[in-house]
C-alpha cells in the first residue's frame, strides 16, 4: 500500500476504532444512516472545500493531503482486494490504497451538480462501478427525505406524519441491513432522498426541519414492540392494502379507506404497451397473453400470469411486474387490462404499492385539521406510536 503524506496539511482525525463499516456504525451513534446516493461507472469526481480522506482500517491515520478542491477516485479489483486510485485536483499522479472502503469529508461536497452530505463513503459496486454512500445523522436524513417525498407547502401535521413514517421505515431497514455498505437507497426502492444544501433560513429546509424536530424520537411500533417498517405511497386510489398482498409477507399494520384520493389531479391513469415491449421489459422470448390474479376481497392485482405460448407461462408478483414495466408508467396495482390486437392497455387509479400511509390522503386529513398522531392512527390502525 502506498500512502502519500504532505508536509503542510491540517486534518481533523476521526476517532473511529473500526475495521469495517459495521463496526463504524456501532462505534458511532446507532442512528447514523448510510444511504446510497448514486453509482458512477468506473470513477467519481468529487468537489468541495477542504477535502479530507480516511482509510477505515487505520482509524487514527487519515490519508493526509494538501488542501484540495477536487478528487477523482476509481476502484480496481486485484487478488480479491479493492484498490482505490486517488488523483487530486486533476493533475497529480494517482495514489493507491488497498482498502475495502474510502471515506471522504469536506464542506459543500458534490458530484457534478448533486449536493452531498459532509461525509461520504465510497464502496465498490458491481463491476467497476463506485457507490457513493452518504453518512449522516438520522434526523438530517429524514429532513432530506421529507423535502423529497412530499411538497413542503402541504400542512405541517401532514409533514410531521410523514416524518414519523420515514423515521420508522429507516430504522427498521437499518436493522435489516446493518452489515451492508449502505442501509438505504435514495430512490423509490426505499425512500427518495436528496441532500438539502443550505441553512435554517431556507424556507424549504426550515419547514422540513420543523416537522422533524417536532416529532423527534417518535416512532411507530408493531404488535411485537418492534419498530414498524412503515411503508407509505403517493395515492392509495381510495383504500390501502396489507403488506402481505404486495410482498407476500410483512407485518399487518392495518388498512384504511380514503374518499379524498380522487382529488389528486393524477388519480386516474392509462398506459399502453405493445406485446413486444412487454416481452422485452420482462426479458421473455415471447408473449401471447396476460391474465390477472386479484387479491381476495380486494380490487388490487396480486400478480400476473404471462403466457409465452399455448403451454408455457410464468407467474410474476404484481409489484415485480410494475417494476419491470416502470413504476411511473404502471402507477399502481389497481388496474384493469384490455388487449387490442398487439397492444395491452392498462387503466387504473392511484400511485404506489398501496401499503401504509397515503400521502395524498394524509394531505386531505391535514387540511381538515387532523394532527399527525391522528393521521398515523388512520393509516396504521394496528400500530402504536411512542417516543424514546
Amino acid at each position: 500500500m502506498r500512502i502519500f503524506w504532505a508536509i503542510t496539511c491540517f486534518l481533523v482525525v476521526l476517532t473511529l476504532a473500526i475495521s469495517d463499516v459495521q463496526a463504524q456504525t456501532k462505534k458511532f451513534d446507532s442512528e447514523l444512516v448510510r444511504v446510497r446516493i448514486l453509482t458512477n461507472n468506473k470513477k467519481v469526481q468529487v468537489a468541495g472545500l477542504g477535502l479530507r480522506f480516511q482509510i477505515l482500517s487505520q482509524p487514527y491515520r487519515p490519508v493526509a493531503i494538501p488542501s484540495s478542491g477536487s478528487a477523482e477516485v476509481r476502484v480496481m479489483r486485484k487478488n480479491g482486494k479493492n484498490i482505490w486510485a486517488l488523483r487530486l485536483n486533476n493533475r497529480d499522479n494517482e495514489h493507491l490504497f488497498k482498502e475495502k472502503y474510502l471515506m471522504i469529508q469536506g464542506e459543500n461536497l458534490r458530484v457534478g451538480g448533486q449536493s452531498l452530505p459532509s461525509r461520504v463513503l465510497l464502496a465498490k459496486g458491481p463491476g467497476d462501478q463506485v457507490d457513493v454512500v452518504g453518512v449522516l445523522p438520522l434526523d438530517e436524513y429524514i429532513a432530506g427525505v421529507l423535502a423529497s417525498e412530499m411538497p413542503i407547502s402541504w400542512p405541517l401535521e401532514t409533514l410531521k406524519a410523514q416524518a414519523v413514517a420515514a423515521r420508522s421505515y429507516a430504522l427498521a431497514v437499518m436493522a435489516e441491513r446493518e452489515d451492508k455498505a449502505y442501509h438505504l437507497e435514495s430512490s423509490v426502492l426505499d425512500q427518495v432522498f436528496r441532500h438539502i444544501a443550505g441553512d435554517d433560513s431556507d424556507p424549504k429546509l426550515s419547514k422540513a426541519l420543523q416537522a422533524v424536530r417536532e416529532t423527534a424520537g417518535i416512532k411507530l411500533y408493531d404488535g411485537s414492540q418492534n419498530i414498524l417498517k412503515a411503508y407509505y405511497h403517493a395515492d392509495c386510489g381510495g383504500h390501502t392494502t396489507l403488506a402481505k398482498n404486495v410482498w407476500s409477507g410483512g407485518v399487518n399494520s392495518g388498512v384504511a379507506v380514503d374518499s379524498s384520493c380522487p382529488t389528486n389531479p393524477k388519480a386516474n391513469w392509462s398506459v399502453s404497451f405493445s406485446r413486444a415491449e412487454i416481452a422485452e421489459k420482462l426479458k421473455l422470448p415471447s408473449l401471447t397473453q396476460i391474465s390477472l390474479d386479484r387479491v381476495n376481497g380486494d380490487t388490487r392485482i396480486r400478480g400476473v400470469r404471462v403466457a409465452f405460448n399455448e403451454t408455457e407461462s410464468k407467474y410474476i408478483p404484481a409489484n415485480e411486474f410494475r417494476q419491470a414495466l416502470g413504476f411511473t408508467e404502471l402507477r399502481s396495482t389497481l388496474f384493469d387490462l384490455k388487449q387490442h390486437e398487439d397492444d395491452f392497455v392498462f387503466s387504473g387509479r392511484g400511485f404506489g404499492h398501496g401499503v401504509g400511509l397515503c400521502q395524498w390522503g394524509s394531505r386531505a386529513l391535514g387540511l381538515k385539521g387532523k394532527n399527525f398522531a391522528q393521521i398515523l392512527k388512520h393509516y396504521y390502525p394496528a400500530a402504536k406510536l411512542a417516543q424514546n
